[in-house]
């Protein structure tokens, strides 16, 4: 089951305890997908059968009516349906020009309503994957697209393969869409997805901030250990003071320490600037070293 699906089947098994809120859920979908056609009869096609049942037992309800499922065309997607009603022919024909889509009788109806605009038109991507909530909306992507941003959506325009889509990818405007479509499940799993992709984003840029500070230090050390190691190979260390000795040898044994870490377990601990003086006086007495024992 795809994720658009599924919240169109929390759509279908929601409790709509007001009949205003039935009504303004089945205007949303009239509204966004139904057309008239050449008999006049009110059309609407949808995926799935049992958004065909949801649909027909809407329009029993408020307008008496049955509906009949039309035969598809060839190639085409979808199941189409259609009823006749004199009531809802005007509804749909007056949105192009209608002030108000739909009657505001309850605190609930603006949230029924847009449960009926993503019922009939929307497709949300998985959001573990990525953010994309789009509308196919025909010839009515202007009106709905007003609506939108009178509700605060700000969603971007485009056409597709001849359809007319409104569309976001921003995580922000799609949370606050389904809270305010009352589809408490799907806002939640936003929010966590969000909160899980900044703790696994924070995550890696902490380890990439560890992987390039010993990157660093290994470059940093890559001078002093190539004097130290030649000491080593031709037992030079102790001729070196004791103190550059232990030093040199704790850089052999810790090649991947930065020199405050290196100065921070040298016995007794030094500071960075100490630990500094000692590597470069390690390298001059070192070189030295080298060079005679070399001729």
């Amino acid at each position: 089951m795809s994720v658009s699906y599924e919240v169109k089947d929390l759509i279908m098994k929601s409790q709509y305890k007001n009949q205003c809120c039935r009504r303004a859920l089945l205007q949303g979908i009239l509204a966004s997908k139904a057309t008239v056609d050449e008999e006049k009869r009110i059309c609407v096609t949808f995926e799935k059968e049992e958004q065909v049942l949801f649909f027909g037992n809407l329009v029993c309800e408020f307008y008496n009516k049955e509906i009949e499922i039309l035969k598809s065309q060839k190639g085409g997607r979808g199941k189409k349906v259609a009823f006749d009603s004199k009531a809802a022919r005007n509804f749909v024909s007056s949105i192009e020009s209608a002030d108000v889509l739909y009657v505001d009788k309850c605190p609930y109806c603006t949230a029924a309503f847009l449960k009926g605009v993503f019922f009939a038109t929307g497709r949300f991507s998985d959001p573990s994957k990525q953010f994309c909530l789009e509308f196919s909306l025909g010839n009515r992507v202007s009106v709905i697209n007003e609506l939108f941003l009178n509700l605060g959506f700000e969603m971007k325009q485009t056409l597709r393969r001849a359809e007319n889509l409104l569309y976001t990818k921003n995580s922000c405007v799609i949370e606050d869409f389904f809270a305010a479509s009352d589809l408490n499940d799907t806002t939640y799993e936003i929010i966590n997805i969000k909160i899980r992709n900044d703790f696994l984003n924070n995550a890696n840029r902490l380890r990439n901030f560890d992987t390039v500070n010993i990157l660093k230090a290994v470059e940093a050390a890559a001078p002093q250990l190539s004097v130290i190691k030649e000491l080593e190979r031709y037992d030079l260390l102790p001729l070196l003071p004791d103190e550059l000795a232990d030093t040199a040898r704790l850089r052999l044994k810790y090649p991947d320490l930065s020199l405050t870490q290196l100065a921070r377990i040298s016995v007794p601990p030094l500071s960075k600037s100490g630990m500094t003086h000692r590597m470069s006086k390690i390298i001059k007495l070192g070189k030295e070293l080298l060079t005679k024992h070399k001729l």
